[in-house]
């Protein structure tokens, strides 16, 4: 099965796999919008990822309303009317690109994006579903949630702003990275979907006290599992070792606690970090930000 693009030009693409992506980044922000700012209704030339760091969107598209929170993204594509609304300050990035194009030069979207009145119909959002061997094709939704990739999204906004040489093809390689990890992600959370969700009273413990010192014998007995068997269930089934999942919602909570001005001594105290040292390095590593920058760019946007 392959998924079909539209380009600049209006011309059909057709894209089967993952290794036919030549991805063309044409703008790309982190910014921070203040409470009830709207896009739209609008229509653009290239495909957009738009995922919120702190705040709640609304993204209204093909007769449907998607609430966007912390941590969570939304994908759409050209020639479909959509309208985003942040009903509350809302920390954010945004990538608009193609999914295949020759050229790699960036064209920015801003001239081409059109204002729909309500005459023109709703169209319905594509969702590319390229085949990801063994596992078949992999469809992207228009609203999902993917951890670990704000520090590339990072890096794509640095990369876009700083224009080096060579910026083009290293926005490539870095949109290409950001599209696999989402679809790594969805086989993840699909295997976790058909396998009955074996892990869920521990997830559902550590989203609930993300500060807690779990240790994983206390989440094996939750689930019914020895705690060799358990991690590595919840490696198959995530991605991730159930100490890095924790702390990836320690790091969700505090991004909040930081825009809304809690200390970061104290904050690291009350999220388990056992130093404040080591609270900015987890952060740095999940955001691509020090908690002090994350604030300082919250506070400047």
């Amino acid at each position: 099965m392959g998924i079909i693009i539209d380009n600049e030009r209006g011309n059909a693409m057709t894209i089967r796999s993952l290794d036919e992506l030549m991805p063309t980044v044409n703008f790309a922000s982190r910014a921070t919008t203040s409470a009830d700012s709207k896009w739209g209704r609008r229509v653009i030339p290239d495909s957009q990822l738009f995922c919120v760091v702190s705040g709640y969107a609304e993204l209204s598209i093909g007769g449907k309303t998607y609430e966007v929170r912390n941590g969570e993204c939304v994908h759409y594509g050209p020639e479909c009317p959509h309208e985003l609304f942040a009903a509350e300050r809302t920390d954010y990035y945004s990538i608009h690109f193609h999914w295949r194009h020759e050229s790699t030069a960036p064209v920015h979207p801003g001239l081409s994006i059109r204002y729909a009145g309500r005459e023109v119909p709703e169209g319905q959002p594509v969702h590319p579903a390229p085949d990801i061997p063994p596992y078949g094709p992999a469809a992207l939704p228009t609203h999902f949630t993917a951890s670990g990739l704000e520090p590339i999204l990072t890096r794509i906004v640095k990369e876009y702003e700083l224009e080096q040489p060579g910026y083009g093809a290293a926005l490539r390689g870095l949109m290409t990275q950001a599209l696999t990890h989402v679809f790594r992600q969805l086989l993840n959370v699909r295997a976790a979907s058909s396998s009955g969700s074996k892990i869920e009273p521990a997830i559902a413990a550590m989203q609930e006290q993300p500060g807690r010192n779990w240790t994983v014998a206390e989440l094996a007995a939750m689930c019914g599992y020895h705690p060799i068997h358990f991690s590595k269930l919840f490696k198959e089934e995530i991605g991730l070792l159930p100490k890095q999942y924790v702390i990836g919602e320690r790091i969700k909570q505090a991004k909040r606690a930081l825009l809304q001005g809690e200390k970061i001594e104290s904050l690291a105290e009350r999220l388990g970090f056992t130093s404040i040292h080591y609270f900015s390095h987890q952060f740095k590593k999940l955001t691509g930000l020090t908690p002090s920058e994350f604030r300082m760019q919250g506070k400047d946007a």
